[in-house]
């Protein structure tokens, strides 16, 4: 809440940054999928035909993409998709899964809104956090544009 006569933070769409297991993954110049839909039955009571009862069932959150201009950072973020991706799989995580789910278990990750003066003005933290799906440039040398690398994360969700 805000002091009275003051105004709020505003949050700066292209003003963010993103970490995962205390790792910096860098600033980003899109991020899409931060939403949760939840989902929802409709039924009658018996006898009682002038609504219907609303029964919660689950809430899903999309995966979340980021994308942007290939930059000192983007090392690390390789780096952290090629580690998570080497583990899983491998006999001991395997050996782990009948009873325990640890070694699939991701890094939980923040990610981090600022205003015009670069101070944070809301975040959301993502639990267990696993990369899906990672995607460099196209290299093209008659094509006068910038690098750009995306990134997707998988996760089970910020609410």
């Amino acid at each position: 809440m805000t002091a009275m006569g003051s105004r709020p933070a505003m949050g700066m769409s292209m003003r963010f940054s993103v970490s995962v297991g205390g790792l910096s993954l860098g600033e980003w110049a899109s991020c899409a999928g931060l939403d949760a839909k939840a989902t929802v039955h409709r039924f009658h009571d018996p006898g009682e035909y002038t609504y219907k009862r609303i029964l919660f069932a689950d809430v899903d959150y999309s995966p979340v993409k980021l994308t942007r201009v290939i930059d000192s950072s983007s090392a690390a973020v390789r780096d952290w998709v090629k580690e998570k991706w080497s583990t899983f799989g491998q006999p001991a995580a395997l050996a782990a899964l009948p009873g325990s789910l640890g070694s699939f278990l991701g890094d939980d990750a923040t990610i981090r809104l600022f205003d015009s003066e670069w101070r944070e003005v809301t975040s959301w933290e993502l639990r267990n956090v696993y990369p899906t799906g990672w995607a460099g440039p196209s290299l093209d040398a008659e094509r006068a544009k910038v690098a750009t690398e995306t990134l997707e994360l998988v996760h089970e969700g910020f609410l």
